[in-house]
């Protein structure tokens, strides 16, 4: 049964948004949704909606990226062998597991404790050995440079202190619209040169803004 559910998943959700990536559609095949989510929300792991990320009866926060979304990121960045992507907003690691598939290693950035706890032990369990976890604000805590950049939020203004965290020739997956807005903009970003970025509107969607950080100390597991 939950095999139908991920082949009707792929067919029926991600084939008819513009996913044809051969190799993006075997990951989605060969890592299931399901595990990644608290046993209560399972059985709604291959429903084309946003999830909440509730861990232990406490509601993080976070909402989950619906399916077709995540496959449109990970289709879009183009990913290589020898990519470093950085990922800020961890949620339930699925994300990072399929980044993860393609690309040489994957730092995560994620605010809240339990959440990246629950996304290692997540990961850990797929045996997803090349992601780095850090208990900070990516944007802001780090000046490394990637490859490839996602944004797992949305933000108001994609200013250019965000496009510098990618390297000439990066690519970046943001959504970009204001908090009240009716729709935002799904973009990938491209760095050209040192100071030339180009933008192309991938779809139009409606995704919670990028988690705010409260002061505290910056950790890396």
């Amino acid at each position: 049964m939950k095999r139908d559910a991920l082949f009707n998943m792929i067919e029926q959700q991600i084939r008819p948004w513009d996913v044809h990536d051969t190799a993006v559609l075997a990951a989605l095949n060969d890592v299931p949704r399901a595990p990644f989510l608290p046993i209560t929300h399972r059985s709604f792991a291959y429903m084309d909606t946003d999830l909440p990320l509730v861990i232990d009866g406490v509601d993080t926060g976070t909402r989950l990226l619906p399916p077709r979304v995540v496959a449109r990121i990970v289709q879009s960045l183009s990913l290589q062998s020898t990519d470093e992507v950085g990922l800020v907003g961890l949620g339930d690691g699925y994300l990072a597991a399929l980044l993860a598939r393609f690309a040489r290693s994957v730092t995560v950035y994620e605010l809240d404790e339990r959440t990246l706890q629950f996304a290692q032990k997540n990961l850990n369990a797929h045996h997803v050995r090349n992601i780095n976890f850090e208990l900070s604000d990516g944007l802001k805590h780090s000046s490394e440079k990637f490859d490839a950049f996602v944004l797992a939020g949305s933000v108001s203004v994609l200013t250019d202190a965000i496009k510098q965290k990618i390297k000439v020739s990066g690519r970046m997956f943001a959504v970009i619209g204001a908090a009240d807005a009716p729709v935002m903009h799904a973009c990938l970003v491209e760095r050209e040169s040192e100071n030339s970025w180009s933008s192309t509107v991938l779809f139009e969607t409606l995704v919670p803004a990028l988690k705010q950080p409260n002061p505290s100390n910056t950790f890396r597991f």
